[in-house]
């Protein structure tokens, strides 16, 4: 009947917006009586009770999607009119719904335009002129960060661009509106390729969707993807394109990130597949020269071939250390040190390391700064860097290593999840060309390498990395090239004391080694070398290469045998572990020595008690062997 109030179901879950709502669309001059649904089961009832003229939603209702509220209505009431009131639906949602039939959108920081929108859905019309239509779709432009822009479909001049555009590439849209520039303007070379493959779809015709990069104008770089479909002509309204471009460089950030963390996590079971195979090798090669250079009346021609070989195996093992790293089967045994004092150490060792041609200098923090480190993780990470700075100053240069403060809670962006706190910084800068921008992006990946083939493993950075987020810090480059490149190490201080030196003393190795050791070690040059070792020493020795085996001998010689030295991964189905405790619950006085490839952080977990046990690591020479075997049977 007319005059009679129209009927209105108001979809809102907060009561205040409804209120709002309320005398928004009072402003019509038309007479209302409100329905609010604050749930899907109170809508959905009063759909079934009927008696609706029109349907205000909001888009966000918890527990409730926005289209299955638009689709409930359309098959319970399909003529009444719908209209979304929301603050929290996308461009491309909005779009969506008013494609399946939703009347109009308002948004609710524009609930001036409700009245006008009401009038128009119900009966009104909208003004002659089209420009409802128009008012929509520049409402929802002007209030979503997303760029809406339409492009003429021959010349690809922009015609129009949202608001947006300024906040997201940093610039205002005038070159594009006004032909200087074209369409989307500051995209960085290597994606110019992707650019070029959307507009072959565009001149057949067809939607494309393309992601790129731009660089603004402060120089930052944001990931876009962009989306455009083709408007055919009507009447005199030429073709066009028109088309959403987002702003998606979290969500490549965090690709990015996955994909980095795949890649690390390959390369830790690559590690823990192969550094316990290597050192057994590693063992055996540096073992017995070892025990060659210990020999006496060596020929002197001899001796510094043999020295060769020993250092080459030194650095091999350094480079199953990294490896290591990486399978995270050695955790951070940290200590409070003065970083002063132990970079200057470090610093000292490096010169000798670098060579005449570079020369390393230190610069010590103003107030030594004291912070809790894995002394032997931290001089990895600065061997690394140093080695990588060599490489860049082939013809010699500056390595300057400094030390300093951070200023309280300072992070650069991207370690928002860094502890908050004071932090050190170890700056460690040199001399040389700079690293190209096309390859920065990737120094930190994994086996990621420019150096000539058989000179670099790609894991020097990646090492870094890796080592200074496990300390709870990060790590950051500056560079230039032509002038140089800075890495920052960031390391959070500590209020801790700096505990007083331990007094040393040198080790002296006599011979007359005595006990009974029972040997278990599967890999027969391994086992040689370990017996040959140890028998020299004046041990008696017997052998297994299997846990079982080692049972089978136990059986009929426990009763003499002293000490267990058995290597921790074996065949068959005990490992050296698990035959210490059977053994070690026989006799609780045996003593154990755990010989493993891996790292000792690995193995003590699994001892029971750690109890008469001493864990070796491989590769060992010969001195680290005796010691170890001297140390539990003392």
């Amino acid at each position: 009947m007319k005059g009679d109030p129209l009927r209105v179901l108001n979809l809102e879950a907060d009561a205040d917006d409804h209120e709002l709502v309320k005398r928004s669309a009072g402003k019509s001059g038309l007479s209302f009586t409100f329905e609010r649904a604050a749930n899907r089961a109170e809508f959905e009832a009063a759909l079934r009770r009927g008696n609706v003229d029109l349907i205000l939603a909001d888009h966000c209702v918890p527990g409730f999607d926005g289209m299955a509220a638009l689709e409930a209505a359309l098959a319970a009431h399909p003529a009444v009119p719908y209209l979304i009131v929301s603050d929290s639906v996308g461009e491309d949602r909005a779009a969506a719904c008013l494609r399946r039939g939703a009347r109009d959108f308002i948004h609710k920081d524009r609930l001036d335009r409700l009245a006008e929108a009401i009038v128009a859905a119900t009966g009104g019309g909208p003004p002659a002129d089209g420009a409802g239509t128009e008012d929509r779709f520049r409402e929802m432009a002007e209030n979503l960060s997303d760029v809406f822009w339409v492009r003429a479909a021959e010349t690809g001049r922009v015609l129009y661009v949202s608001p947006a555009y300024g906040a997201l590439w940093g610039s205002t849209p005038d070159a594009l509106l006004s032909g200087r520039e074209c369409w989307p303007g500051s995209v960085m070379d290597d994606d110019l390729e992707a650019l070029g493959d959307a507009q072959a779809k565009i001149e057949r015709g067809e939607a494309y969707a393309v992601e790129y990069r731009i660089r603004r104008p402060d120089d930052s770089v944001r990931w876009i993807h962009e989306r455009g479909v083709p408007v055919a002509a009507k009447g005199r309204e030429p073709a066009r394109m028109v088309g959403v471009a987002s702003d998606v460089t979290d969500r490549k950030t965090l690709e990015s990130e996955l994909i980095q963390a795949q890649k690390m996590e390959l390369v830790g079971k690559l590690a823990g597949g192969i550094a316990h195979d290597f050192n057994n090798l590693l063992t055996i090669i540096s073992g017995y020269v070892s025990m060659l250079l210990d020999k006496e009346g060596m020929p002197a021609a001899s001796i510094e071939p043999l020295k060769r070989v020993f250092t080459a195996s030194r650095q091999a093992t350094g480079l199953v250390r990294q490896l290591l790293l990486f399978s995270r089967k050695r955790s951070p045994k940290r200590e409070v040190v003065d970083l002063n004092t132990e970079v200057e150490a470090i610093s000292g060792m490096l010169q000798r390391l670098l060579g005449e041609l570079i020369v390393v200098e230190f610069e010590p923090a103003p107030s030594p700064p004291r912070v809790s480190v894995d002394l032997a993780m931290l001089e990895q990470v600065l061997m690394n860097l140093a080695v990588n700075a060599r490489d860049a100053m082939a013809k010699g240069g500056h390595l300057t290593i400094t030390a300093s403060l951070d200023p309280k809670g300072a992070r650069p962006n991207g370690q928002d999840l860094a502890p908050r706190g004071d932090y050190a910084c170890i700056a460690v800068r040199d001399t040389g060309g700079g690293i190209p921008a096309a390859i920065l992006p990737r120094i930190f990946e994994p086996f990621f390498t420019t150096k000539d083939e058989g000179r670099g493993t790609g894991l020097g950075l990646a090492t870094a990395k890796d080592i200074v987020k496990r300390h709870d810090g990060w790590i950051d480059v500056e560079t230039s090239v032509g002038a140089g490149t800075t890495f920052r190490i960031h390391l959070p201080l500590t209020k801790s004391e700096v505990p007083p030196p331990r007094e040393t003393q040198a080790m002296h190795f006599p011979k007359g080694g005595k006990g009974t050791i029972l040997l278990v070690e599967d890999e027969t040059n391994v086992r040689e070398f370990a017996a040959a070792v140890l028998q020299q020493d004046g041990y008696t020795l017997l052998q297994s290469k299997s846990g079982e085996n080692a049972v089978e001998v136990w059986k009929w010689h426990s009763a003499r045998i002293d000490a267990l030295v058995t290597d921790v991964v074996l065949p068959g189905e005990l490992s050296g572990i698990q035959l210490a405790e059977r053994l070690q619950r026989e006799k609780p006085a045996l003593r154990v020595v755990l010989a493993t490839g891996y790292s000792r952080d690995s193995v003590a977990p699994q001892a029971k008690d750690g109890k008469n046990q001493f864990v070796l690591s491989k590769p060992y020479t010969p001195r680290a062997l005796l010691q170890a075997v001297r140390e539990v049977l003392a």
